[in-house]
């Protein structure tokens, strides 16, 4: 019942915005920008998380939302890393018990990890959860939960902002069972992003609607922006697509503000959302995880990659930039945004902290001191290849 009303919501919201009603919570659920004119969203990307959940792990999901003060927060993917399916309502309870509203996207990792439940049960159990604003826009498209939350003017008369959310799907193979790379954003989901973009459109005079994406994993052309081209197809020793063109693992330290500390795991294949996102000229930003511990912003296209860095107490992870990336909007020019990353060892260093039990009160003040001096040297370094400020 609750994912019906979900999906009600978005068409209401997308052809009008007359009054609309969710059960539960959901009735006070319909995202605005406050009275200021302002509007946060929350990223805890990779939470990947195994069971029980870390102490950590819920005290930061606390800790964080209590200093960001969201209205809006996203799971960018891998939420989930056990078969453990109690793991869910850990992790969904605590995000409940904020009661701030909250979706997600699905990764790579979801299904394989989620005690044997197919991407469209976890999408629906997702949504079975009071705060969870998650939906199926269209059960026929590709993937799980491909969606978008449009959020109204402060006076409420009109979408002044909008998230898309897309199921970038998991892995790729061959017809022999060989693995092939990152599945992607798929040709119907990219129709019905148009549609949708089109239909906010009209409903809004004419004018385009401002947005950000939401997905798991990084498409092919920032990477290639990023990372040097490699001539040549070396196997393990490059990044490779589907069209036959590679990349070297070694970035361009002009094209991105930042840390990237490992290589990106692109998706494999492209169905044309890059070209369709930046020739639909709505969107400023694309949200991905994925890449645990890289945490940069570049400009490609007129489309800001913001990579936003794990947040997992289970996994792999960097823990000078383990933590949340907020992204503030303001509706008087919703074409801009601002944002920072929000560090769990930055969190840590306040007396009445609760971190700490997962990872010693050492490790986070070690942390800490790092990721301000790795900053100086990386603005030097960076100092030293181009004369342009990129932010």
């Amino acid at each position: 019942m609750k994912k019906i009303l979900s999906i009600l919501l978005a068409v209401v919201m997308v052809f009008s915005v007359a009054s609309v009603s969710f059960a539960g919570f959901k009735d006070e659920a319909v995202l605005q920008f406050d009275e200021n004119g302002n509007f946060k969203v929350m990223i805890l990307a990779d939470i990947q998380t195994d069971y029980p959940i870390p102490d950590d792990m819920i005290t930061f999901i606390y800790e964080s939302v209590d200093f960001a003060q969201p209205d809006l927060i996203v799971l960018c993917g891998d939420n989930i890393n056990t078969e453990e399916v109690e793991a869910y309502d850990e992790i969904f309870g605590a995000l409940d018990r904020t009661g701030v509203p909250y979706t997600a996207v699905l990764g790579n990792h979801d299904r394989e990890s989620s005690g044997g439940l197919t991407r469209d049960e976890i999408i629906e159990r997702y949504a079975s959860y009071e705060n969870c604003l998650v939906y199926d826009a269209d059960p026929s498209l590709h993937g799980a939960g491909t969606h978008n939350l449009p959020v109204l003017s402060s006076d409420g008369s009109k979408i002044a902002f909008n998230f898309w959310m897309f199921d970038c799907g998991d892995y790729v193979y061959t017809s022999q069972g060989e693995w092939l790379g990152y599945d992607w954003v798929r040709e119907d989901q990219i129709e019905w992003y148009k549609n949708t973009r089109d239909a906010m459109t009209e409903e809004n005079g004419g004018e385009l609607v401002p947005s950000i994406v939401f997905q798991h994993i990084i498409p092919q052309e920032p990477t290639q922006k990023i990372f040097l081209q490699s001539d040549v197809n070396m196997g393990d020793l490059t990044i490779n697509f589907q069209d036959g063109t590679s990349n070297t693992f070694i970035p361009d330290v002009t094209k991105y503000d930042g840390y990237l500390f490992e290589k990106s795991c692109p998706s494999y294949g492209n169905d044309g959302q890059w070209d369709a996102l930046v020739e639909g000229g709505d969107v400023i930003g694309l949200v991905v995880g994925h890449d645990h511990v890289n945490n940069f912003i570049a400009d490609c296209d007129g489309i800001d990659l913001i990579m936003t860095p794990g947040c997992t107490y289970s996994s792999y992870y960097q823990g000078m930039i383990q933590g949340a990336r907020v992204i503030e909007i303001n509706e008087e020019n919703p074409w801009e945004y601002s944002t920072y990353n929000l560090t769990a060892s930055a969190l840590a260093q306040d007396e009445n902290s609760g971190l700490g039990n997962d990872r010693s009160e050492f490790d986070y003040t070690l942390s800490y001191y790092f990721e301000k001096f790795f900053a100086i040297f990386m603005n030097i370094f960076r100092s030293l290849f181009s004369t342009e400020v990129v932010y």
